[in-house]
């Protein structure tokens, strides 16, 4: 048996990468992870990020940890024999302490730990069994898991290889970073089941091929090679750093879609994708079939993953014509990395996008095809049998089992299975369906409500989906509304709480804080004087022309915005946030403030200056996974 001591990087990987189901799959792998006092001061303040409301990472996991406290003699001491120039920090030293002692005890100890340095020194003195990286102590452990925990675990492992690989190529003008990659390789081939060899004769002796592409990446990772493979492959050294290149900018586009504008960022990575796939094809042009093939095999599964971002990033802007091109090119490219998650995640958002646009049986095949998989999370998989049963109703098929599956899913996690009906009902706000987005706010608000805490956040969702809609009495809706309704069995109490819940707010919102007209230009932070941003329900007028934004607030309630021509305007669902920007305040006509229930009218002294987001949280979630 295994007795595992974690670092504070392998838990702060957890917090950044850590699907909702993390518990429940390291329960099923390892008993407990035992770590020093000195990790919990390290990870106190991290927070799941994938998960809904971020909770502390440390409160979740306590349960599965095994705490113990080093004497700081020993640290010292420690630290003396290691040398003060090579040794570790003291919160290090104190997990090489505690490999130590429960080696001499008699444990078999495995190490976790990423830190270089550390792992050396704890090989060199002998202070555990084995040391490993984060990343391969996930794909370790994932053998002692069955089924989707299993899966998870390993998913989670590839994810965290992906940052420790790219850490360590970012630092690589600061030190060596070869034998440190080179460590973690070989940790993961160790970890690997080992594939019979039928043969011991040399391949090369037979004409047998090198696998170059192999050779490739290793090359760019800073690892040797040999130098015919060196030389052989030298032609395409610079056209595959500049696909390096649109990885790095990928793999930011998360963190910028926080702070910038979705229309700046989507130019961005379209232009540098057109420069790179430009330069690359005038460096691959001379070249022959192998060493083309070979480029290629490389750069798809950059290509798949920066057009995945751009489907994404068009599906945020409202535009699903361009988000269906870019999803599609991503799964013709997808057919060249043999990747079946990935392939389960592009199928699964087509199925969205078709079934947004009213193309029902494309919509069954698509997340027929993406369950059929067997490579999504619980969460995706919840989704697109959500999706499967309204393109299945939709299309007069049958959908019974669809939503029976469905209703056993909701009834195992019911947190998973709101935060799953909420994400999917950002998606189709986003994509102008807010009598989709309705019905799944209203199923969340139900799963919500069995736990006795009924998100606010959902009625304000409810309302602002009431508000985007065109026709009310949409009879295909009203029939999809009750097979929806089947999702969730719940108590004539809970679904009193829950329209109580959608009342308050919404006579919360109609009763808000007068607004101030001002004929001066103001700071924006006058009329909103809270972070949160401005939903939008409704885009009046030609695109040609002025155009009137309808925008909620949660506390300000209903106003208008006037957007000049010059301007494109945001979609339905989309987010705008004022900051650093003057806004002068009017008093909506009568005719406008009964049609739309405006508060006021805004004009804004700088509309370029303006950032529009629709960053929901099944985006922030795809773009991790990218």
């Amino acid at each position: 048996m295994v007795t595992y001591v974690v670092d504070s990087n392998c838990f702060i990987h957890m917090g950044a990468m850590g699907a909702t189901t993390l518990l429940k799959d390291l329960k099923s792998a390892l008993k407990t992870m035992h770590v020093t006092d000195g990790v919990h001061g390290e990870i106190r303040t991290v927070r799941f990020q994938r998960w809904k409301q971020r909770p502390n990472l440390l409160e979740q996991v306590k349960p599965l940890l095994t705490t113990h406290s080093v004497d700081d003699g020993q640290i010292r001491g420690l630290a003396s024999k290691i040398g003060e120039r090579a040794s570790p920090q003291d919160v290090d030293l104190s997990l090489m302490v505690l490999s130590s002692s429960l080696q001499r005890e008699g444990h078999n100890v495995l190490l976790v730990t990423d830190d270089f340095k550390m792992a050396k020194a704890t090989e060199e003195h002998q202070l555990a069994a084995e040391v490993c990286p984060p990343s391969t102590f996930f794909e370790r452990i994932s053998k002692s898991a069955k089924g989707k925990h299993a899966s998870e675990l390993r998913r989670l492992g590839r994810r965290i290889r992906a940052a420790e690989m790219q850490y360590a190529i970012s630092r690589r003008n600061e030190y060596d970073v070869q034998a440190k990659i080179t460590w973690m390789v070989d940790s993961l081939l160790a970890t690997a089941p080992a594939k019979v060899n039928v043969t011991t004769s040399n391949p090369a002796a037979e004409g047998q091929s090198v696998d170059y592409l192999h050779q490739l990446r290793r090359h760019l990772s800073g690892e040797d090679i040999k130098t015919s493979h060196r030389k052989k492959l030298k032609p395409l050294f610079e056209s595959c750093r500049e696909m390096l290149r649109l990885e790095e900018h990928v793999l930011n586009l998360k963190q910028r879609l926080s702070d910038e504008s979705l229309e700046v960022v989507i130019s961005e990575t379209q232009e540098l994708m057109a420069e790179v796939l430009e330069d690359s094809g005038i460096d691959l042009a001379p070249l022959n079939r192998e060493l083309v093939d070979v480029a290629h095999r490389f750069s798809s599964r950059i290509l798949v993953r920066s057009e995945m971002a751009l489907a994404i990033m068009k599906r945020m802007k409202g535009d699903s014509m361009g988000s269906h091109q870019h999803l599609a090119s991503a799964l013709f490219q997808a057919t060249h990395v043999d990747d079946d998650p990935i392939e389960a995640r592009i199928l699964s958002r087509l199925s969205v996008l078709a079934l947004s646009t009213n193309k029902y049986e494309k919509a069954v095949r698509l997340s027929s095809a993406a369950i059929g998989l067997g490579a999504l999370n619980n969460s995706m998989k919840l989704k697109q049998h959500v999706v499967l049963a309204m393109a299945q109703f939709l299309n007069n098929e049958d959908y019974e089992e669809t939503i029976s599956k469905v209703q056993t899913m909701v009834q195992e996690e019911h947190t998973v299975a709101m935060q799953a009906l909420t994400e999917l009902g950002e998606s189709f706000l986003a994509l102008n369906r807010p009598d989709f987005a309705i019905e799944l706010f209203d199923e969340a608000m139900e799963c919500s409500s069995a736990d006795g805490n009924i998100d606010e956040h959902l009625g304000e969702l409810v309302l602002l989906a009431h508000r985007a809609m065109e026709d009310d009495d949409d009879v295909e809706v009203e029939g999809l509304r009750r097979v929806l309704d089947r999702i969730h069995e719940q108590t004539t109490q809970q679904q009193q709480a829950v329209e109580q819940t959608v009342e308050d707010i919404s006579k919360r919102q109609e009763e808000e804080r007068h607004v101030e007209v001002s004929t001066d230009w103001q700071s924006s932070e006058v009329l909103l004087n809270d972070e949160r941003p401005l939903y939008i329900s409704a885009v009046v007028g030609e695109a040609a022309e002025e155009q009137l934004i309808v925008a909620q607030h949660p506390s300000l309630g209903t106003i208008g915005i006037w957007m000049p021509s010059s301007i494109q305007a945001p979609q339905p669902g989309a987010k705008i946030t004022l900051s650093n920007s003057r806004v002068k305040v009017a008093q909506a006509p009568e005719k406008l403030a009964e049609l739309h229930s405006l508060k006021a009218l805004v004009a804004i002294e700088n509309p370029e200056g303006l950032v529009f987001q629709s960053l929901t949280e099944d985006a922030k979630e795809e773009l991790e996974e990218l």
